[in-house]
């Protein structure tokens, strides 16, 4: 018969064991990784491929802090196959649009550990960036100040390199700008 602390240890294991097998973390993606390396479980579905950049969506288990106030599209860009951004869709919610942005910033700021490095309004889109240095990530997204549509691209600014000579137009960063 197991005690009380045994059975404590195997709902532990229980609980953490997927989070251990499970591969992919979708809220800290390993940017630069191989899509050969995080698509071990075939969840990464390629939809489409434009200007050396090929997109996926991502169709395994994944709960971002977003979930929690709206219904999000994501979807992630490779540059020769090595994961460059992750591109994030929000449709307008019912807030206003100052509880939105509010939130926003303090969600990202959090996540990276610093404050936005740019903010401002360009016409009826309020446009925050952030720069992670250690990790030489940049954040971009825009928010619709009257319907509170978002939108934005986190991605890994090494690989930007690799773009193709005029195809920063069809960059998710540049998409940004």
């Amino acid at each position: 018969m197991l005690n009380k602390r045994s059975w404590l240890v195997i709902g532990f294991f229980v609980m953490v064991f997927p989070l251990i097998a499970y591969g992919f973390n979708c809220n800290k993606p390993d940017f630069g990784a191989r899509i050969e390396d995080l698509n071990k479980d075939g969840y990464f579905v390629k939809y489409m491929e434009k200007g050396g950049i090929s997109y996926y969506n991502y169709t395994g288990p994944c709960r971002m802090e977003m979930h929690d106030h709206v219904s999000s599209s994501i979807s992630y860009a490779f540059i020769e196959n090595q994961l460059y951004a992750r591109i994030v869709y929000v449709p307008g919610e019912n807030a206003s649009s100052s509880d939105v942005r509010q939130r926003l910033e303090k969600q990202v700021s959090n996540q990276i550990g610093r404050p936005p490095y740019a903010m401002k309004q360009e016409g009826d889109w309020w446009v925050y960036q952030w720069f992670n240095e250690k990790d030489n990530l940049k954040f971009k997204i825009k928010v619709h100040s009257k319907t509170n549509e978002g939108k934005g691209a986190f991605y890994y600014e090494p690989l930007r390199a690799k773009l193709k000579t005029g195809n920063e137009s069809n960059d998710p960063a540049s998409l940004m700008d």
